[in-house]
């Protein structure tokens, strides 16, 4: 059983990760005039690999939080309802966070160097 659940959790970072990045690319398309100015005066590369690493994080935690809340209140209802011993463990929340920063990390990278690859010449004259 557990490892069936550990395969079906790394299914759900892989899907969850696969959307962030589109998030992200879509973002990054759209938003194509607002990088070439941003390094028109003066961001570097990294800055805007930083800023879009930011946002891909920002998204992969706020899901992440509605994740493990919506664990902990399903939880807590099988605990009340039913017979089953239920044992919350912070440790295992934080751990539950961790993967979920990570998974944004990971497939927030590519959006993120793609955007701080840009001309900011050629951003610039986007419409």
């Amino acid at each position: 059983m557990s490892k069936l659940l550990g395969a079906v959790a790394t299914i759900c970072l892989v899907i969850g990760g696969i959307g962030i990045m589109n998030i992200m690319l879509v973002s990054v398309t759209e938003r194509i005039r607002e990088i070439g100015l941003r390094m028109a005066v003066g961001a570097g590369p990294g800055d805007v690999r930083r800023q879009f690493l930011a946002e891909a994080m920002l998204i992969s935690l706020v899901g992440g939080a509605i994740g493990i809340l919506v664990g902990i209140v399903g939880a807590l209802l099988v605990g009340r309802f039913s017979d089953l011993p239920v044992a919350l463990d912070a440790r295992v929340v934080g751990l539950a966070a961790a993967f979920s920063i990570g998974t944004g990390l990971f497939f927030g990278y590519y959006p993120a160097r793609k955007a701080s690859q840009l001309d900011p010449i050629e951003a610039l004259r986007q419409q």
